[in-house]
């Protein structure tokens, strides 16, 4: 699979520095939840900048356009050897946990379902197998295979759409508690918002896309300027 890079580059025009951060569309996750509730975003980066027009500085966002499957649990301790990333499991007291995480490059299934588009979970230790092809698996979509597990009250296994980032973090974007020994579908949207405020890379964010400038990388375009203006609305340009 080729991979290329998409490239959100924001400037603030208010004349106090401000932080933003960048989340992806909620993906969809066919028969596999009760209610869109039940997905979670995260922050896939965080960063201050000052007034553009007297500093001339900006935030150059970079994020991989491969479409990555990923998985997350709480409960594995992390060694070198595994990725680590940060998530907020808790969005009130905004408690933030070590975490084991892995991501395999899929493709998404088009009608005559020939592509890799599956992988298979396994649990100890935590790992997803090399993509394949599987059939029942929704156009537009990937599926993964999930094993046999206790899920608690409190849930340590999370899995769905992962993002790769400039510096080749691996972070979850848009996921679900799954269901045990099930098949769960995914269908990722390769759409992203900005967004002012304080949200560090790999917290838990609330999915809100309202006052918040949208990156839609399905229309084509590989880099968006975001201008945060003066008066607080933000605006959205595409380019080559």
């Amino acid at each position: 699979m080729t991979s290329s890079s998409y490239q959100i580059i924001v400037r603030n025009l208010s004349q106090t520095t401000q932080y933003f951060y960048v989340f992806q569309k909620q993906a969809a996750f066919p028969s596999s939840l009760p209610s869109p509730a039940s997905i979670l975003s995260g922050s896939l980066g965080c960063q201050s900048v000052g007034n553009y027009a007297s500093s001339g500085a900006q935030i150059n966002f970079g994020l991989d356009s491969q479409v990555y499957a990923g998985a997350l649990s709480t409960k594995q301790s992390a060694s070198s050897s595994q990725l680590i990333a940060l998530i907020s499991l808790n969005a009130a007291t905004r408690s933030i946990v070590t975490s084991t995480t892995a991501a395999r490059p899929v493709a998404l299934t088009t009608a005559d379902g020939s592509p890799d588009n599956s992988t298979t979970l396994t649990l100890d230790p935590l790992g997803l197998s090399a993509p394949a092809n599987q059939t029942g698996i929704v156009i537009g979509g990937f599926g993964m295979n999930v094993p046999s597990y206790s899920p608690l009250p409190n849930p340590e296994l999370y899995c769905g759409v992962a993002a790769l980032n400039s510096s080749q973090a691996i972070i979850l974007s848009s996921f679900i508690a799954p269901t045990p020994n099930a098949v769960m579908n995914c269908i990722p949207k390769q759409i992203f918002f900005v967004k002012m405020g304080y949200q560090p890379m790999g917290s838990m964010v609330v999915y809100d896309e309202s006052n918040a400038a949208c990156c839609d990388f399905t229309t084509g375009y590989a880099t968006y300027t975001v201008t945060y203006n003066a008066n607080g609305t933000f605006s959205a340009t595409g380019g080559p």
